[in-house]
């Protein structure tokens, strides 16, 4: 009976569950810990499907489909892939059952963000069955119109941290194609890994893209008390090690001085926007264009006649952006503008939460990249974070470089 076994929240992504073998697998393992454990899995669409149903909409569509019609394609990704989780687990002889979102009555705004898990009635009736119980990820229902809507890129994560939260289950696991948090991308350099990474630290390492996390779903754990601990997936070996995500806080260190840096990498496209008019209005007139897009950093050096804005953004939207600025060129609302094409770029940026109490961070970072002579094209800093932008030829040896200055090597 539920009351008699620990409750275990768990969560496999799209890779870990992408083809029959790895569902199979999956399978394998949560039949074998349902021996000892209630089981809540909450699963990702299979594999690529999600990015697949994404491009068939804006192929049929001719461009940005409309959100509402949008979601509730993306959404059949996890409604498929919960069944035929729920149906390899009862080859293995157990009992189990998949669950959407409706009917845990997970909530959200029109946005997409949580604001709570409603009933976990359904859920505890079927742990007390000893069922295993499969949930649809990434998908909530909106509490003021009953619309089904996604929950954002990772937001299977959101929906696991909440679902642990409402069971009253103080920690979840997260399954995924490494076997846990690195303090840089293990696929460009050989990496320390984080036995334990504190919230304070994950959410900008996981906002600048690295950590193998959402910065939401770590804010939300945080908010919520959840720890999380990332794990290898069964799909591609055995499930030890691992990295906890927790407060970080400890009665014996206190304020002690313990440091552990972490670089995040990701690939970026940088679109400079020139011959801006200097005069009152002009870069809004840019900025509306795009107001719709999430830019992840703006420079605008100090101008002369004309002004520059160089925008940072993630590759997907580096169509969509340099088109709306053709727009404004052909409109005239902003002068001559001329926007380039987009350059590929890598975007480092180093984590560390000392950084607001010691000094010599930058001397340290720009020194790395002058020693290997790596140009940088963006540089800029906020709380315990600092971010360069190079040459997409460059990232390999510049993060090379910064994790041997920082001591991330493994």
């Amino acid at each position: 009976m539920m009351a008699n076994k620990e409750v275990v929240v768990q969560k496999y992504g799209g890779t870990s569950v992408a083809t029959p073998e790895r569902i199979g697998r999956v399978a394998d393992y949560i039949a074998k810990v349902a021996e000892d454990k209630n089981i809540v899995v909450v699963i990702s669409a299979m594999g690529e499907e999600t990015d697949r149903l994404l491009r068939l909409a804006k192929e049929v569509y001719g461009g940005e489909p409309p959100k509402g019609e949008l979601d509730k394609l993306l959404v059949t990704g996890e409604d498929q892939s919960a069944p035929l989780l729920t149906l390899a687990i009862m080859r293995r002889g157990r009992t189990a059952t998949s669950l959407d979102s409706r009917a845990i009555g997970l909530v959200c705004d029109p946005k997409g963000r949580v604001k709570g898990v409603r009933d976990v009635s359904k859920i505890k009736m079927l742990l007390d069955q000893e069922q295993v119980v499969i949930i649809t990820g990434y998908q909530g229902i909106v509490e003021e119109t009953g619309e089904v809507s996604t929950l954002g890129r990772g937001g299977s994560e959101i929906t696991t941290v909440a679902l642990a939260a409402a069971l009253g289950v103080g920690r979840c696991e997260v399954y995924s194609d490494v076997d846990g948090i690195y303090a840089t991308d293990p696929r460009i350099v050989p990496a320390k890994r984080f036995d334990k990474i504190s919230y304070e630290q994950l959410v900008p390492l996981a906002g600048a893209g690295g950590g193998k996390l959402m910065a939401r779903s770590v804010k939300l754990a945080e908010k919520l008390g959840v720890e999380i601990k990332v794990l290898l997936s069964p799909s591609f070996g055995q499930t030890t090690g691992g990295t906890l995500v927790c407060s970080g806080s400890t009665l014996e260190k206190m304020e002690g001085l313990e440091t552990q840096a972490g670089i995040a990498v990701r690939e970026l496209r940088l679109i400079k926007v020139s011959n801006i008019p200097h005069e009152p209005g002009m870069a809004n007139q840019i900025f509306e264009a795009i107001s719709d897009i999430v830019i992840r950093d703006v420079v605008q050096p100090p101008p002369k006649d004309q002004a520059e804005i160089s925008l940072l953004c993630l590759p997907e939207y580096s169509s969509i952006i340099l088109s709306r600025l053709h727009g404004v060129k052909e409109s005239g609302a902003a002068g001559e503008i001329k926007p380039s094409d987009p350059l590929i770029v890598a975007g480092l940026t180093l984590v560390d939460t000392l950084m607001e109490d010691e000094s010599g961070y930058l001397a340290r970072i720009t020194r790395a990249l002058a020693r290997i002579k790596v140009n940088i094209e963006m540089l800029f800093s906020s709380g315990i974070a600092i971010s360069v932008v190079v040459k997409e030829e460059s990232y390999t040896k510049a993060t090379q470089a910064l994790a041997e200055e920082f001591g991330l090597l493994a």
